[in-house]
């Protein structure tokens, strides 16, 4: 399945798609099932997928592989890049308060980075779990 296609099969599905907590490749964002994230839209661009939520966050999937949409289960399985951005909750939604996290599939392994200025933050992803999961 191209992105595109599964652009317009999560669409088709929603609202009734699984909402909960995000991890990528086994890292939670956030503590793990603290927050509630629900997906709004859904489009495709040059093979990606772009998934914006409820809080105007945004999920850029980068050819994901294998993706399940239920009402009580979301997953990609794998992809080559997963980037997630967020205005620090609380603040204006201004570019010096966008936040990101990126997870990029290298030949040894995930590799991540974020501009989170706030704390420090130790990411240790893992290309055995899933590259998304909505739990």
């Amino acid at each position: 399945m191209n992105t595109v296609e599964m652009a317009s099969l999560i669409t088709s599905k929603l609202p009734e798609v699984k909402t909960g907590a995000l991890r990528f490749w086994g890292e939670w964002f956030g503590r793990p099932y603290d927050n509630i994230h629900q997906i709004v839209s859904c489009s495709a661009l040059d093979g990606s997928l772009i998934i914006k939520f409820n809080e105007a966050e945004t999920l850029t999937i980068t050819n994901p592989i294998g993706l399940k949409v239920e009402e009580e289960k979301f997953f990609v399985q794998s992809a080559d890049c997963v980037r997630w951005e967020w205005f620090c909750y609380g603040r204006l939604h201004t570019p010096e308060n966008r936040y990101f996290e990126e997870f990029k599939r290298t030949e040894s392994g995930i590799v991540a980075s974020t501009n989170i200025d706030w704390c420090e933050m130790s990411l240790s992803p893992s290309a055995s779990e899933k590259a998304v999961e909505i739990l």
